[in-house]
């Protein structure tokens, strides 16, 4: 069974199903209506474009010494935890949607770590 909403436009009752369009005045519902979903997903998709690459420049960085490393690795949590999908889990609207970005967190953030062990395990070493 479909949820129902009241239309924004004309308050007619219709589906929140999207590309539903309201049989009275024509309104679609869309994937980025209203600016609060809009602004919040622009805010998730520049963090899960952004937030590996700044990690992994950050770690390359910060090798420098241990205190960078620490920072470096503080910095990489940080964004991590920022960029999860659990904290934007309301914009999801399709199952599909939802593995798709979850598979490129675990992704993205495990190459990183894995990074992060070697170049730990390479420098108590040496």
């Amino acid at each position: 069974m479909s949820s129902t909403m009241n239309c924004p436009e004309c308050n007619h009752e219709i589906l929140t199903r999207m590309g539903t369009i309201c049989p009275n005045c024509g309104y679609t519902v869309g994937y980025f209506n209203g600016d609060i979903k809009r602004k919040k997903y622009a805010k998730f998709f520049a963090l899960t474009v952004f937030t590996p690459f700044i990690s992994f420049i950050t770690i390359i960085f910060a090798q420098l010494n241990k205190y960078t490393m620490f920072i470096g690795i503080a910095i990489f949590f940080y964004l991590a935890i920022k960029s999860c999908p659990i904290s934007f889990k309301e914009i999801f609207l399709t199952k599909f949607e939802k593995i798709f970005f979850w598979l490129i967190w675990v992704l993205a953030n495990s190459l990183i770590f894995s990074l992060i062990v070697n170049i730990l395990i390479k420098t108590m070493k040496g």
